[in-house]
């Protein structure tokens, strides 16, 4: 097998690919006689969450939540992160049915209250702008802010992945997804959009050995997406994207709350990126701190994805990103554990303008694809330091991007973080072309010509210039300059 990795230039952003030659229903049926009903009677409207476009203000759409609770309850509130306030003025903090344009989201969330039907359901309806939204229930529940107050999942809409061991963090494990309107327009939140079962790639739970691990001990999880399409067989191994959770959650929060899964697939379907399995890990029941996830990464994660996926084995190949307190992870893992990954990014984690050591500078100088630091505009003191840091480390000649978006500490900043990140940065901007011509030298040799093709994925952007490295299989055959978007190695083979 032969392949072709281009590299960015120092005049572009990073750009390389490698290319090789080459809710379901629930239906209950009773046993016994049936029971006739008034002809007239409607059918019960099911459980739920029903997405309703109404083309009014404040939003063209809104949302009916449908919940049974258990017998015995009094009152049943919903608990959902779609409380809203202008950039400037976060405190504001209003209902959905205040939405305003240019609001962010803001923090913390509120109970609304439900109401009983002649059925027994509780319902609630409410406005939503577009974009993904976490939600919960709670019972006889008289803390406007849920403090103390136990959370339930919504049983009519679960996540597709549950926790896997008892005491996993994270409560809230319902999320609802709303388009925005053409008449009221509000986000353009669409590369959150769910993908159609036909054409979504696999989710699934792994459990791997840890002798790290102490909850669960010696053994510890991962979320796995491979992408529509995947093709264990591929001539080309995927590249990989590792992603970290942030306190008070676990391995599914990226791809629940955070629907990373969608976010690539809409960007591939774009043109925007390339295919890559993601890996969500879990940093908790791991002693050591940071370090020690470093280390459960290097020992035990990434070994145990390059030996049960189809991907690549090379540090370039593989990109990390973590937000909060798996921000504070990632820059452990950057400046200390930084041959890890090709591609590094930390947001919404703040620290001030430390100045890292010598050392520290000279690995971060040599990572390919560049250092992404980002969080919410509205993030206070985190945002200042996570700017400051970044400006230190750009004084010191390492290569550091920047982004930052109207938003608290909220998944309404890390989903577009992640967006930009898989968009703009990590294994894109080209494809790779190639092909391959041989000719006898003597009787003994011949000689091999290999031309790679690079071109760009996204329209109106530049020829990539760089050079590109040529690979059989993981036999490094040298580089060739890229002039017009095409470079060239030849090399003379023994015949055998």
């Amino acid at each position: 097998m032969l392949v072709a990795n281009p590299h960015r230039s120092p005049r572009s952003r990073p750009r390389r690919l490698t290319v090789s030659v080459l809710a379901g229903l629930l239906v209950a049926a009773a046993a016994g006689a049936a029971v006739a009903g008034p002809a007239s009677a409607a059918p019960l409207a099911p459980l739920g969450p029903k997405v309703i476009k109404t083309d009014a203000p404040p939003t063209g759409y809104q949302v009916t939540f449908r919940y049974q609770a258990p017998e015995g309850v009094n009152t049943v509130q919903i608990y959902g992160d779609w409380f809203f306030a202008q950039p400037d003025n976060v405190a504001e903090n209003r209902p959905p049915s205040q939405w305003q344009p240019g609001d962010t989201a803001a923090t913390p969330w509120h109970i609304l209250p439900m109401s009983k039907g002649a059925d027994g359901v509780w319902a609630a309806t409410v406005p939503l702008p577009g974009g993904t939204f976490r939600y919960a229930f709670t019972h006889d529940c008289t803390d406007d802010l849920a403090t103390g107050c136990t959370l339930h999942d919504d049983p009519a809409n679960p996540w597709q992945i549950q926790p896997q061991y008892p005491g996993a963090p994270g409560a809230v494990r319902s999320t609802i997804y709303v388009p925005s309107s053409a008449t009221f327009p509000t986000y353009d939140n669409g590369y959150q959009a769910p993908t159609k079962p036909n054409q979504s790639g696999t989710l699934e739970t792994r459990r791997y050995p840890s002798p790290l691990s102490t909850n669960p001990a010696g053994v510890h999880d991962i979320v796995v997406y491979t992408p529509y399409g995947y093709n264990p067989n591929r001539a080309t191994p995927y590249p990989t994207l590792y992603l970290s959770h942030g306190g008070g959650d676990h391995s599914t929060a990226w791809t629940m709350q955070g629907v990373a899964h969608y976010i690539l697939e809409n960007a591939v379907k774009d043109k925007a990126a390339q295919q890559m399995v993601i890996v969500s890990t879990d940093f908790n029941g791991l002693p050591g701190g940071n370090q020690g996830y470093a280390n459960e990464l290097r020992d035990n994660v990434i070994p145990f994805v390059e030996q049960n996926y189809n991907v690549s084995n090379r540090s370039q190949d593989r990109a990390f990103a973590g937000f909060s307190a798996g921000g504070s992870r990632a820059f452990t893992i950057l400046y200390d554990n930084t041959e890890l990954f090709g591609y590094h990014a930390a947001w919404s984690i703040g620290g001030g303008a430390q100045a890292p050591s010598q050392a520290q500078v000279d690995r971060m100088k040599t990572v390919p694809g560049g250092i992404f630091l980002g969080t919410g505009n509205q993030d206070g003191s985190t945002a200042q330091g996570l700017h400051a840091r970044a400006e230190v480390l750009r004084s010191l000649g390492i290569d550091v991007t920047e982004q930052y978006f109207d938003g608290m500490h909220t998944w309404h900043v890390w989903r577009p973080l992640l967006n930009h990140y898989i968009r703009n940065v990590a294994f894109r901007t080209t494809t790779t072309g190639l092909t391959i011509a041989t000719a006898p030298v003597n009787q003994n040799n011949v000689r091999l010509t290999a031309t790679a093709t690079v071109e760009p994925v996204t329209a109106n952007t530049a020829v990539p210039t760089g050079k590109v490295d040529f690979y059989a299989g993981e036999n490094f055959l040298g580089s060739g300059k890229l002039q017009n978007g095409v470079a060239t190695i030849s090399r003379t083979f023994h015949r055998g």
